[in-house]
């Protein structure tokens, strides 16, 4: 073989070498730019005494230590034995805790017997400059490990998420009702995205003197935002037909605009409505299922009320997007019925329009009967009003109903009951919830 041949075989096989290298240093980059430290697991400084100090870990269902043998446990604290110490709120470094013994507490999870809670022994570490009064009871240890903080939804496995999904709607076994799914992350162009995240924006922003205001609506960040997992609502009330045969198998008492003990002829499928919050209760357990929050009422009438995504520098933008009603924000008297729509009465649930429903297919969270739910009549966080008849022995009702105004029936617009008390104030009917098990 020639020279020549043999310098161009060696400079392709130098070329081919190094553009290898660049291709994996990009990959590595690339891999590592979307990866960030965090923080595993965190402990709380319960003594101190002089240099030295206790702290303990409590073990939480599905935690970094729920799910590991003793063995595992000790294995990993041999490991490393100088954890960082953190000082809340704001998670600062400020030192390390030298660990010197660790004693793991077993109890019984269920029928299982599993970790508990673990006790470390050790002694402080100031970072150089931190003065020692810092050390004090109520600081963190913990550990540092990897995780992926960023990825485009885009660039999610397709199937997985699939395969992973909620199905939209379900019939429940007790009493045959269709429920809808009211499901974490938002819908974007068909796909449902950050459905591991429940964030919803609550009550409304423009007005401080209604019991419904939001002090933290025009600016919503992860802190003043509720987190609501995922649920399935009745698509429809419970309806007079329902309600009676709850009656008829339990021997309860009928409400007392019935006569006779049934419901009024031609309305077997009109909501039942006038009911005390303890005959809600009664029922719900019944069927087997739940009266829901207020939030979680809200959530199902008109979604999010925004959309996040992570940005770059691992902040999250929000964007407000709120509805009045579960159709839109102008209202429209034939999908909603108040006093606007000149009914007079109750309609049958089957008979309001589908064009009506809410982001997530319930419908009928606009009017017709108000409807209870399970939170207490309170302001809501950092709200102050000046004046108002709150009281945790009220609950919340949602909804309007044919006989209030268009006003009473928005999305956000609360009422309440239990006056003299929740076992005789007649005053909504229900829609109920099934909450989903993870």
């Amino acid at each position: 073989m020639s020279r020549v041949k043999v310098l161009i075989i060696f400079c392709l096989g130098l070329l081919f070498l190094f553009s290898e290298s660049g291709i994996g240093q990009e990959a590595t980059e690339s891999q590592s730019s979307d990866t960030r430290k965090t923080i595993l697991w965190t402990g709380e400084v319960l003594s101190v005494y002089r240099n030295k100090g206790k702290a303990k870990i409590k073990i939480q269902r599905n935690s970094y230590f729920s799910e590991r043998s003793e063995e595992e446990i000790r294995g990993i604290f041999s490991e490393k034995t100088s954890l960082p110490l953190f000082r809340k709120p704001k998670m600062d470094e400020i030192g390390s805790f030298e660990l010197e013994n660790v004693e793991i507490e077993f109890g019984k999870v269920g029928k299982l017997t599993k970790p508990i809670s673990i006790e470390l022994r050790g002694s402080f570490s100031l970072a150089e400059g931190k003065p020692a009064r810092l050390v004090s009871v109520g600081l963190l240890i913990g550990a540092y490990g990897e995780e992926t903080f960023y990825q485009d939804p885009a660039r999610f496995d397709a199937t997985d998420v699939v395969r992973n999904r909620l199905v939209k709607s379900i019939v429940h076994p007790k009493d045959g009702k269709e429920m809808v799914l009211v499901h974490t992350g938002y819908e974007s162009n068909g796909k449902i995205l950050y459905e591991h995240m429940g964030y919803f924006l609550y009550g409304q922003g423009s007005d401080p003197g209604d019991d419904s205001y939001n002090p933290k609506f025009g600016v919503p960040d992860r802190g003043s935002l509720e987190e609501v997992p995922s649920f399935y609502i009745d698509k429809y009330e419970v309806t007079n037909k329902e309600y009676y045969k709850f009656l008829k198998e339990t021997g309860t008492l009928s409400p007392p605009h019935w006569e006779n003990g049934m419901y009024p002829r031609g309305k077997e499928y009109h909501p039942v409505t006038n009911l005390t919050y303890r005959e809600a209760e009664v029922y719900s357990k019944w069927v087997g299922k739940k009266i829901p929050s207020e939030w979680q009422w809200e959530k199902a009438a008109r979604g999010t009320g925004l959309i996040w995504r992570l940005l770059k520098d691992e902040s999250y933008e929000f964007i407000s997007q709120p509805k009045e009603y579960p159709f839109g924000n102008d209202f429209d008297s034939a999908l909603c019925n108040t006093k606007e729509s000149g009914s007079k009465g109750t309609v049958s649930v089957y008979e309001l329009p589908s064009k009506g429903q809410s982001p997530y297919g319930a419908i009928g969270m606009c009017g017709n009967v108000a409807e209870w739910t399970s939170s207490p009549y309170v302001p809501y966080p950092g709200h102050r009003p000046i004046s108002g008849r709150f009281g945790k022995h009220l609950k919340v009702i949602r909804g309007g109903s044919y006989s209030g105004t268009k006003e009473d029936a928005k999305v956000f617009a609360r009422d309440f009951g239990g006056i003299p008390n929740l076992l005789n104030d007649r005053k909504a009917g229900i829609r109920l919830i099934t909450e989903v098990k993870n």
